[in-house]
């Protein structure tokens, strides 16, 4: 498998060196955004975390319908236990790499591997320690009552906090019914982290990928006929043309968070990623293209996070355009801190956030033939 060590801020899935900012859009075509909080997601999932004494925080934050028009929620590093009553968590939580909450118009459920007494991640790395060897979620996709999610292998390098490398793709396979694990199929070798954002037609089922080089982070794209992820061939999207060869693909677009998305968004392909062109940036932003494989420009800056500064740092957004409507579009965003005791001193430092994004896209010729170069 491919290994290659993940420093600090690599790991915090964020770029450290500033890289080129994207295309603008063309003039008098920048959309007019506005954000607010949305306040029934934040208090459900909030009063879920305080109360149920089950799931307290997590990372990630894929959501995923399923057939029974239920939402899948897939989160990576996962808290679990009580929250106290000063707001914080117990230094003994429970702590897990993965797991999946159902949100059945409103009623939360849990899932998680081993047992409420002793839980541990829904997929873990066969014949390895969770301490040594994990598996973190991708997106996913749904295929009759089979739930796919792609995961990403990682494996401990040395004995710090951060000291940790990729070591490879697979796909793990739920029963929609009650979540639990059928079987996990190892993808071929790649260093591509597959699974940063799944987009689906009635043609193909589409997955995009980083290529993580740490300071610069680059989007690639890969296919598969829709209804075959882990049945049919991959193809790679390469300067063009789709290839067969897993170590073929091309870059896209450069400056993507290791997690993201990509919907069509009033008409066209809208890409929505934590700005990795900074160090550490608060600002999420979205792309557009005519076309799923590109390019994709007219970079907007959609909201600033508020919880950014000192030890605190935000990553990973991403759209649910199942969950918008209209020119609303829902977005998520995880918080995390340099500093461990602050995610035990306050739950909120270890919660995905919650926003509703409307944007006015201006209509017009020059807009609808794309952003000027």
């Amino acid at each position: 498998m491919i290994r290659r060590t993940t420093t600090l801020a690599a790991s915090l899935l964020m770029g450290l060196a500033a890289v080129p900012a994207a295309a603008q859009a063309a003039p008098g075509c920048e959309p007019r955004v506005s954000a607010d909080v949305n306040t029934e997601l934040t208090e459900r999932f909030g009063t879920y975390g305080d109360t149920a004494g089950r799931w307290t925080g997590a990372d990630s934050a894929y959501s995923i319908p399923l057939p029974d028009g239920s939402v899948a929620w897939l989160y990576s590093d996962t808290f679990l236990g009580e929250v106290d009553e000063d707001h914080g968590r117990p230094l003994d939580s429970p702590f897990i790499h993965n797991s999946i909450i159902v949100d059945d118009e409103g009623e939360l459920t849990t899932h998680t591997g081993g047992t409420e007494e002793a839980p541990e991640s829904l997929a873990k790395v066969e014949g390895a320690g969770e301490s040594q060897n994990w598996y973190w979620f991708g997106d996913g996709t749904v295929e009759g009552d089979r739930l796919h999610v792609m995961l990403l292998e990682f494996e401990k390098t040395g004995d710090g906090v951060f000291d940790f490398a990729f070591a490879g793709n697979a796909v793990a396979t739920f029963d929609t019914d009650d979540m639990s694990l059928e079987g996990i199929e190892e993808l071929p070798d790649s260093e591509i982290n597959w699974g940063a954002a799944i987009y689906e037609d009635e043609d193909y089922t589409y997955v995009f990928g980083v290529e993580d080089l740490q300071s610069e982070k680059y989007a690639h794209l890969a296919r598969v006929p829709t209804g075959s992820l882990t049945t049919a061939d991959w193809q790679y999207f390469a300067g063009g043309k789709w290839t067969g060869d897993p170590d073929g693909s091309s870059r896209i677009l450069e400056g993507v968070s290791n997690e993201f998305s990509v919907s069509r968004y009033q008409g066209r392909f809208t890409l929505v990623t934590g700005d990795a062109t900074e160090p550490l940036s608060a600002e999420i932003v979205m792309y557009r293209s005519k076309d799923i494989e590109g390019p994709y420009t007219g970079k907007t800056v959609l909201y600033e996070t508020p919880e950014t500064g000192g030890n605190v740092f935000t990553y990973n957004a991403k759209a649910h355009p199942e969950l918008g409507s209209g020119n609303r579009l829902l977005v998520t965003y995880n918080v995390n801190s340099f500093d461990s005791g602050d995610l035990y001193e306050e739950v909120d430092n270890y919660r995905p956030r919650y926003i509703d994004v409307h944007a006015q896209i201006p209509n017009g010729h020059a807009c609808e033939q794309g952003p000027s170069a």
